[in-house]
């Protein structure tokens, strides 16, 4: 046997024992019936009314929660279980305009109880540990100290020799492939009850383009969008052997000490999220030498000369919030709002600038506030003292 032959061997050996694993993790549900049982449902049901309970529809479903568990988990085993229109609405948030179709909360206790007790099981062990968004212990200020430990790890060995490559993928939700989710439920899910309702759920899901898209707002397209990448980001990690590598949903960054094979891992991932059907945004796709500041997830990051990670937050953040003191002086002078309304807006601030090296700017904005209220600081004691307007 030649070594090629041997190293074929090998790797369809591993195959073996992925797929054994793969059909194990999926054993291990017990299929639509344990899944979808009826404590596990009435479990989920009462989570999809945290923070919503002043809703009409949501008393109504905690009202019926008892029957109309029993009736959707009959629909669901016999196949039958109808989805609702979603409500759609739009938001702006800071100039980003974002559809979002939000599911009435009958369908989020489908939702809910697919994710919790399907799709995370079965995902979770085949993401790579750097991927930190919707995850369990995971978050955004997670995902900014994993970069502080990577950017220190590459010091010790590189000093600041290198760059990063900074990577966004254009409308990440709207533009997502329903071909590459369905392939990967075929991969990851084996029992033909549970795949044919997680395709009923991608099926269903309100998408402008047809064969494209999932919508904001739906429990099961974070899950699904979350683990789509999977496949690249373990090339990046087993196949290419880079070790400061990460993303955070849509956003990624990868660091080498040597430019030029940065540029060639590149235009590879590039190359493979395309052929996955996922649009990368070129546009915003840029090398940047670790000697000079960059930017992830709204936040810059400093590699120093002596080491140290600086971390600064939004600088148009600093803008907004001297233009909203200015109002709330204007609407205090006029008696539409308090002072406790402003104390609160500020101790926001003092909580976003806090965590990061901003103390400079939190000072600035400690002064101005003190400035335009005629020398009143606002502090916690206002949250307490003067009750908010009606």
């Amino acid at each position: 046997m030649t070594s090629q032959e041997r190293r074929e061997a090998r790797y369809q050996r591993r195959q073996d024992r992925r797929l054994e694993n793969k059909r194990a993790r999926c054993e291990s549900l017990g299929g639509l019936k344990k899944a979808f049982s009826y404590r596990k449902m009435f479990f989920h049901g009462k989570k999809c009314c945290n923070g919503v309970g002043w809703k009409q529809s949501t008393q109504n479903f905690g009202l019926h929660l008892f029957s109309g568990t029993a009736r959707r988990r009959k629909d669901i085993l016999n196949g039958k279980y109808k989805f609702k229109k979603c409500s759609h609405f739009t938001l702006r948030e800071r100039g980003k305009v974002r559809p979002i179709d939000a599911p009435h909360v009958t369908d989020r206790q489908i939702h809910k109880t697919l994710c919790n007790e399907v799709l995370i099981p079965l995902y979770s062990p085949c993401m790579i540990y750097d991927n930190g968004a919707s995850q369990k212990k995971k978050g955004l200020h997670w995902a900014y100290r994993r970069l502080e430990e990577q950017l220190h790890w590459h010091f010790r060995r590189y000093g600041r020799q290198g760059a990063v490559f900074l990577l966004d993928l254009k409308g990440f939700f709207p533009n997502a492939p329903h071909a590459a989710l369905y392939q990967r439920h075929r991969q990851l899910i084996f029992d033909p009850e549970l795949l044919a309702l997680a395709d009923a759920i991608v099926a269903s899901s309100p998408c402008p383009t047809p064969g494209r898209g999932m919508p904001l707002g739906v429990e099961p397209s974070q899950q699904e969008m979350v683990a789509l990448p999977s496949s690249v980001d373990n090339w990046i990690k087993c196949q290419a052997g880079v070790h400061v590598a990460a993303h955070y949903m849509d956003d990624y960054y990868i660091i080498l000490p040597d430019i030029e094979k940065l540029k060639e891992l590149a235009r590879e991932v590039v190359r493979r999220f395309e052929a996955m059907g996922i649009r990368v945004n070129k546009r915003k796709c840029k090398i940047i030498p670790l000697t000079k500041p960059f930017r992830f997830c709204k936040v810059r990051f400093t590699l120093t000369e002596s080491g140290a990670v600086k971390r600064n937050g939004c600088r148009d953040g600093m803008k907004r919030s001297r233009r909203k003191l200015k109002f709330f002086q204007r609407e205090v002078a006029a008696g539409r709002r308090t002072l406790a309304e402003a104390a609160e807006y500020m101790q926001s601030q003092r909580a976003y600038y806090s965590s990061f090296d901003d103390h400079g700017r939190l000072l600035r904005l400690e002064r101005l506030a003190y400035s335009i209220f005629g020398g009143v600081k606002l502090c916690s004691k206002f949250l307490k003292t003067e009750p908010k307007s009606a």
